[in-house]
């Protein structure tokens, strides 16, 4: 199926967003299990609240911006997809959500390269902190399949359909989304 120009692609903006996002996201997986003042942990609690701003507003582009149409192939490939998608963007809210809930929850203000402060808005509750602990740590392991499927993806677009879905994330047209 061929797209009519600028009606299904991205803009550059959109592809710097999404590839910035996507180092993000891995740069931040990478660093969760770091020793609590090391400097994986570091980047992981203090990039990931920082990060976490450009994310969601990251996650409310695409929501309000919407999606490419989907391509011609077999309507449980596109359900797939749209899985997947949903998939990364509901991962990213809870994923950050809880990031930011995980010390306040304990009593404690969420430190931000020592240089920020932001006060915990409510007391230590070991029984929540778990709960957000649990959810966190869920919702982050949600990444490695869904990053699988994604690849997996875009590699059946650009290797067996050879339908130009792939190229959408390195072509950019000037009045795509």
């Amino acid at each position: 199926m061929a797209d009519a120009p600028g009606t299904n692609g991205y803009t550059r903006a959109s592809i710097l967003i999404h590839w910035l996002a996507a180092a993000l996201i891995v740069i931040l997986f990478l660093t969760h299990e770091g020793d609590r003042g090391g400097i994986a942990n570091v980047i992981h609690v203090s990039g990931g609240a920082v990060a976490g701003v450009f994310l969601l507003w990251r996650v409310w582009y695409r929501v309000t911006c919407g999606l490419p149409e989907k391509s011609d192939q077999a309507p449980i490939f596109n359900l797939a997809s749209g899985i997947v998608i949903w998939g990364f963007l509901v991962s990213i809210v809870v994923v950050i959500a809880t990031g930011y809930l995980l010390p306040w929850s304990r009593g404690l203000p969420l430190e931000i390269f020592s240089i920020i402060s932001i006060p915990s808005p409510m007391a230590f509750n070991h029984e929540f902190h778990e709960i957000i602990e649990e959810i966190h740590e869920i919702s982050g392991q949600v990444f490695v399949p869904l990053l699988a499927l994604h690849i997996l993806g875009a590699l059946k677009h650009a290797f067996i359909d050879r339908d130009g879905i792939t190229k959408r994330m390195f072509d950019p047209v000037d009045s795509g989304r």
